[in-house]
C-alpha cells in the first residue's frame, strides 16, 4: 500500500500555540497543481491494492472542493481510503456529505476538556475553540462517520490528562489518540512523572470500559520491531505548492525536498537521505528499546529534534522507557 499526505492548504482560522505546522503561507493547491498532484499518485500508487490518502493543512476543510476533486478523480483510476485531519471548525451540511459520501476517516483535534482544550487551540481573536470542535464531533457521531480524537498533550495541560481523557470517552468515542508536544522544551522529569501517572490512572479506568480505545505515543498493549523507513518510496509527503518530502516533520523544509508533482522524485536527492534508514543511532547502544523505539526508525524526527539524523531525541528515550514501564505493569 502506499500513503499519500496531502496538504491541501496551508490556510488556518486557528492559532494553536503549539501548531507543528509553524507560520503558514497563506497559500492553498491550485487547479494545476491538483491535477499534477492526481496524476503523481496515479504512477505511484501500488496498483491491485488500497491506497491511502491523507489530508492535511492549515485547516483542509477551508479547501473541500479540491479535497473532494482528488477523491472523485482517484477514484476512477483506483482504490483509496481517505483519512482528514481537522480542527472541527469547518462543519456543515456539505461537509457532512462529501466525508459521508467518501468514508472519509476523520481526525478531530480536541485536547480535554473545554477548560484544557482552549489553552492552546485558540482562534485569531484569542477565543476557544471548543464550542465548535464539540459540535464537529457531536455532528460526525450523529451521521456515524468514523472519527477518531487526537489529543495533544504539553506541560500546560498534563496534570489533567486523565481528566480529559474520561471527558471524552464519557461520550462513547471510539478511539482517543494522545500525542506529546515534542519540540516544547519545557518538558521536566517531575512532568514526565506526572505524565506517567496520568497514563496510569487512565489505562486503569479504560481497561473497564469496553466502549473507548486510548493509545499514547506508542501501543502498549504491543512493541513491535520498527521497519525501515518507507518516506518517498510507499510513503509520499505533498505540500500546497506541489513540492515532495519524504516525512510529515520535514514539509515546507527546502533542504528535504525529493522532488515535485511537477517533476517527480529526484532518486539522487531520496537517495541522499536513504543512507540513513538502515543505520543505527548513534547514541542506543546498549538500549533495550533501541530496535522498537521511534527513534530508531524515523531519523527525520531525530533530525526536526537534535539537528542529527542519528541522534536519539532524550525526550523520545523518556516517553520509550514510560511506556515500557506501562506496559510491564499492565501484562504483570
Amino acid at each position: 500500500m502506499s500513503a499519500f499526505n496531502i496538504w491541501i492548504t496551508e490556510k488556518c482560522n486557528l492559532c494553536c500555540s503549539y501548531c507543528y505546522e509553524g507560520i503558514k503561507r497563506n497559500i492553498a493547491m491550485d487547479d494545476e497543481v491538483i491535477e499534477k498532484t492526481i496524476s503523481f499518485i496515479q504512477e505511484h500508487m501500488e496498483r491491485g491494492k488500497s491506497n491511502m490518502i491523507n489530508f492535511h493543512g492549515g485547516e483542509p476543510l477551508l479547501a473541500l472542493d479540491g479535497i473532494e476533486k482528488i477523491m472523485v478523480k482517484c477514484g476512477k483510476f483506483g482504490r483509496f481510503g481517505y483519512s482528514l485531519t481537522t480542527n472541527g471548525t469547518v462543519m456543515n451540511d456539505r461537509v457532512i456529505d462529501v466525508l459521508k459520501k467518501n468514508n472519509v476517516y476523520v481526525s478531530l483535534s480536541i485536547d480535554g476538556t473545554e477548560k484544557v482544550h482552549d489553552i492552546n487551540r485558540k482562534k485569531h481573536d484569542g477565543t476557544g475553540s471548543y464550542v465548535y470542535a464539540i459540535g464537529a464531533l457531536e455532528a460526525l457521531m450523529e451521521e456515524k462517520i468514523d472519527v477518531r480524537i487526537r489529543m495533544t498533550v504539553t506541560p500546560d495541560t498534563v496534570e489533567r490528562l486523565y481528566e480529559s481523557v474520561t471527558s471524552i470517552a464519557s461520550m462513547n468515542v471510539k478511539t482517543i489518540v494522545g500525542m506529546i508536544d515534542l519540540y516544547d522544551n519545557r518538558w521536566t522529569d517531575e512532568l514526565f512523572d506526572t505524565l506517567q501517572e496520568q497514563l496510569i490512572m487512565i489505562y486503569t479506568a479504560l481497561d473497564e470500559n469496553d466502549t473507548t480505545e486510548f493509545s499514547f505515543y506508542s501501543d502498549i498493549k504491543q512493541k513491535l520491531k520498527k521497519g525501515l523507513c518507507d518516506g518517498g518510496v510507499t510513503n509520499f509527503n505533498i505540500a500546497a505548492d506541489g513540492n515532495i518530502y519524504p516525512c510529515s516533520c520535514m514539509v515546507n523544509d527546502a533542504e528535504h525536498i525529493i522532488g515535485s508533482v511537477f517533476s517527480g522524485i529526484d532518486n539522487r536527492l531520496l537517495d541522499k537521505y536513504m543512507v540513513y534508514y538502515d543505520r543505527r543511532n548513534t547514541t542506543c547502544d546498549g538500549c533495550r528499546n533501541e530496535y522498537t523505539c521511534l527513534s530508531m526508525r524515523c531519523k527525520y524526527t531525530n533530525k526536526s529534534l537534535t539537528g542529527d539524523y542519528l541522534t536519539a531525541s532524550p525526550m523520545i528515550c523518556k516517553l520509550e522507557h514510560i511506556m515500557h514501564g506501562i506496559r510491564v505493569k499492565n501484562n504483570a
